[in-house]
């Protein structure tokens, strides 16, 4: 307590000290670490005693006891060490932060699958497509189990973590990891391929694709999981999208939406290409964010943070990752990132040998495509895309896009509809 700030001892009073590990705690808590009061009630649920007890008996009971903490936006990640030497991660979600409705019940469900979902998605691309995601030891998909939350047992990744030292490398360190980067994204989209798109799935040994759990398409419109897919086709995914905010905009009568999404579907057919209309399907992170990315040596060890990962069109998966990519937000230029840029495109291209995808056609018109993807799942997204993407398409086609007004709301025709392909 010494040196404290006043205002902050009765922020002691309140913390329940025996829910956290670690030098962090109290150290910072008047830094920029002051307790999330949501999460704080939240770590009152967790047994930690039988959280430990349970990774012991995994391993012949070899004790051991949590070290330290991370507790992030959307999971608590604690460190566990046991006497051997060997070191494990508990990750357990903050299901509450990553969706929310008013309907208690659909809000469970959705909740209990997108854990699902991530745990199906980080076993499937360690397991079955060699990528260097964590080992999975055991997995709590609910919280009727000792420790009383959903949780994670995982292998822990040691290295340096790519958001920490990128910028301090020179092209002679960074190349080995970006070109590793490269190769983890082509061994993703290793054959055999998927054949729709959604959100995936585990049962025994199977894997199956599930209703899409996108992040960007759970933030509006209400969630009915039988019509979020799968999908068999880019064009089912996308008009599908469209509808639901269609049908939103007849129930609210909001008449620039129902336009945005009409405008939106008319750019459709310029950015689809018939080739990939009906797959392949690929298995993606949510983003290839340099935080999630670890390296030793040179080399890629890690690839974190399988949230929201789903299986997408083929024209949205090989894209720059978003730490090469921030100057096409802020609308500026940035010689670091064109130089990453450049040198992540030359990686790609030593790899197209290893696959018959035509890896560089996609990665140049990935920019465009996710942005209409993220346009059409995320009503709000869209707002931002419709101009962009219409003021491409007229300058690819030297000629001004028209989009005929509508003069009233009250008749709004839905779009044409697409059989969806129901459950795999």
């Amino acid at each position: 307590m010494e040196n404290k700030p006043a205002w902050v001892i009765p922020l002691y009073d309140r913390v329940n000290w025996s829910k956290h590990f670690g030098p962090k705690w109290p150290a910072t808590l008047c830094d920029s670490h002051t307790p999330d009061w949501d999460r704080e009630e939240f770590l009152e649920e967790i047994d930690f005693k039988n959280l430990v007890a349970i990774a012991s008996s995994m391993r012949d009971g070899m004790p051991c006891e949590i070290v330290d903490e991370h507790l992030g936006m959307y999971n608590c990640v604690y460190y566990i060490d046991f006497e051997d030497g060997t070191q494990w991660i508990a990750r357990i979600p903050l299901l509450f932060r990553q969706f929310q409705c008013d309907d208690e019940e659909t809000e469970s469900l959705v909740q209990q699958q997108l854990f699902k979902s991530m745990i199906a998605s980080q076993s499937f691309a360690r397991r079955k497509k060699g990528v260097f995601a964590p080992t999975i030891y055991g997995s709590f998909v609910d919280g009727d189990n000792p420790v009383g939350v959903p949780f994670i047992l995982m292998q822990r990744i040691v290295g340096w973590r790519t958001d920490e030292v990128i910028g301090h490398m020179h092209d002679e360190a960074l190349r080995p990891v970006f070109s590793d980067i490269a190769r983890e994204m082509v061994s993703l989209a290793s054959p055999p391929y998927f054949a729709k798109i959604g959100s995936l799935f585990q049962s025994g040994e199977d894997y199956q694709i599930g209703p899409l759990l996108s992040q960007p398409s759970l933030q509006d419109d209400p969630i009915v999981l039988d019509e979020r897919g799968p999908f068999s086709t880019v064009e089912e995914y996308f008009v599908t999208a469209l509808n639901r905010h269609i049908a939103t905009a007849l129930r609210d009568q909001n008449r620039a939406l129902y336009i945005q999404s009409t405008r939106l579907r008319a750019l459709i057919s310029q950015f689809i290409d018939p080739r990939f209309n009906e797959g392949p399907f690929i298995l993606s992170p949510f983003d290839w964010d340099a935080r999630d990315i670890f390296f030793e040596n040179r080399a890629v060890n890690g690839i974190l943070d399988w949230d929201f990962a789903q299986v997408v069109p083929l024209q949205s998966y090989f894209r720059y990752p978003p730490f090469m990519t921030r100057d096409w937000i802020t609308g500026t230029k940035s010689a670091i990132m064109e130089h990453y840029r450049r040198m992540f495109r030359d990686c790609l291209a030593e790899l197209q040998d290893e696959t018959e995808l035509p890896l560089l056609e996609l990665l140049d018109q990935s920019k465009w495509f996710q942005m209409l993807d993220e346009g059409v799942q995320s009503s709000e997204a869209g707002k931002q895309a419709l101009p962009i993407l219409e003021a491409y398409v007229a300058a690819a086609s030297n000629r001004k896009f028209e989009v005929k007004p509508i003069p009233v709301i009250k008749v709004m025709p839905v779009l044409k509809d697409i059989k969806s392909g129901g459950r795999a």
